[in-house]
């Protein structure tokens, strides 16, 4: 098997339907196989998957294990050169999984490769990053100092902004929402960090492939449309108290702060987490 295409899936019927549509509509080859691992979805999405798309794979789990945990034990069940994690509300075009392959062929020094995404729009969503560092975070995506000032030095950089988009680039590390993995790679590191439930799971698995060695690159053109958090509408806490979470492991897996230092991280994360609540509920509100 060439090529194994992973799905995490959890009540999302909504748009699995259209993510599995556009997958089947690009394999043009008998080496893919897609697993679809369910993590104890409550709505219809798993019947309603089997009976339109029997000739995928389904694992059903029954409790929410999360994510990392999910990707590993089907990581463990197939045996693909190559792995391609797809986020149940992203929409592939055709030709991504060719370019994405032929990329990975022709660099075998890269470990990750993450697509050009789109947001529902068709607008170009900025996916890469640099590894979190105390001083970064502060700078990101939904961050006040990016709403006071968008294009502020910090999370230009923090953000990859100023990158040249227009061609292949090696990155700190890439969203896991469209995601390519040479499986060499996955087993040098170990495979994914279980202790991240959701969120930062990527950038640990990224970290861990640099000090090991191989690269983490962004392609241009290799097109995903993802329709980001349309499954967190009804509720926008939990997503982002994992993403703290997920920062705050992160630096103490990979920069083991001392006591001072973790008391500050604790009370930065928590007011992070509050400023973001707070304005993603009065977005909410006003929709």
């Amino acid at each position: 098997m060439v090529l194994d295409i992973i799905i995490v899936n959890h009540n999302s019927r909504h748009h699995l339907k259209t993510c599995l549509e556009a997958i089947k509509n690009s394999r043009n080859s008998k080496n893919y196989e897609v697993v679809i691992f369910d993590n104890a979805s409550t709505d219809t999405s798993m019947p309603y998957a089997q009976c339109a798309f029997p000739s995928f794979r389904y694992i059903k789990n029954t409790t929410n294990i999360g994510f990392a945990p999910a990707i590993n034990r089907v990581l463990k069940k197939t045996a693909g050169e190559y792995i391609l994690l797809i986020n149940p509300d992203v929409v592939i075009l055709p030709r991504t999984i060719d370019l994405m392959l032929q990329f990975m062929r022709q660099s075998p020094k890269c470990g990750v490769l993450g697509g050009e995404i789109l947001n529902a729009r068709g607008v170009f969503q900025p996916t890469c990053r640099r590894f979190p560092q105390y001083y970064n975070v502060i700078f990101g995506r939904r961050s006040l100092a990016r709403r006071l000032i968008p294009h502020n030095l910090g999370s230009r950089r923090y953000l990859y902004l100023d990158l040249d988009y227009t061609k292949p680039q090696m990155v700190n590390f890439v969203e896991g929402s469209l995601m390519m993995i040479r499986r060499k790679a996955a087993e040098d590191i170990g495979l994914f960090d279980e202790d991240f439930f959701l969120y930062l799971e990527d950038a640990d698995f990224c970290y861990r492939l640099d000090q090991q060695g191989w690269e983490t690159w962004w392609l241009p053109k290799a097109y995903g449309i993802h329709f980001r958090g349309e499954n967190f509408r009804s509720d926008n806490i939990h997503p982002m108290f994992y993403h703290s979470r997920g920062f705050y492991k992160f630096f103490l897996k990979h920069y083991r702060p001392g006591a001072i230092a973790k008391l500050f991280l604790h009370l930065f994360l928590i007011l992070r987490l509050s400023y973001i609540v707070s304005t993603e509920s009065v977005r909410k509100n006003v929709r």
